[in-house]
């Protein structure tokens, strides 16, 4: 039996199915050879399409699911963030989604019931932590400067170094151009 948890709440139908994608992107370089060269586009967030089926009499199972999916952060105004237990989403090493594209349901006509599916997109994936932790990694350090330069730039003792190459290059240019009119 297939179980779907969203911060402990209970997705609740009958005939549950879980397809998790994993988008793999790429662009092919080569032309018009016949390179099999490729240029890759990062991992994308996984997508977890669930479909199901609620019974009429279950309405209020249809009911918390929509206002699951539209449920947002108060003052941020974004779609609120879940934490899922599912062995699909568990074996794709999804922890996080938020409801993302649609939630539909279409009524069967061979028994009374809805045919309910929905996409969740996975949030904070592990690709997107490792990326985010390599470039705050790569990021250049800035050094702490002396607190005796740091007094002197303030008090304005010392001038921009670019100044002080645009002084000695004016007085070399201007000596040279001197000696020339002699």
């Amino acid at each position: 039996m297939i179980n779907l948890f969203l911060n402990g709440i209970k997705v609740s139908g009958y005939g549950l199915k879980v397809t998790c994608e994993l988008a793999l992107p790429e662009e092919d370089l080569s032309g018009q050879s016949s390179s099999t060269a490729v240029a890759e586009k990062g991992f994308k967030p996984k997508r977890l399409r669930v479909a199901m089926k609620v019974r009429y009499e279950d309405v209020a199972e249809l009911r918390n699911l929509v206002a699951l999916s539209t449920a947002t952060v108060e003052k941020k105004e974004t779609r609120l963030v879940y934490n899922i237990q599912n062995q699909t989403a568990e074996a794709f090493s999804v922890r996080q989604v938020r409801f993302s594209d649609k939630v539909s349901a279409q009524e069967l006509d061979d028994i009374q019931a809805w045919s309910v599916s929905f996409v969740l997109l996975e949030h904070l994936s592990v690709a997107e932590k490792i990326e985010s932790m390599n470039l705050s990694q790569n990021e250049p350090k800035v050094a702490v400067a002396d607190a005796s330069v740091a007094s002197e730039a303030e008090s304005g003792a010392t001038s921009n170094w670019l100044d002080n190459v645009l002084k000695y290059l004016d007085s070399a240019l201007a000596d040279e151009g001197a000696s020339n009119e002699i």
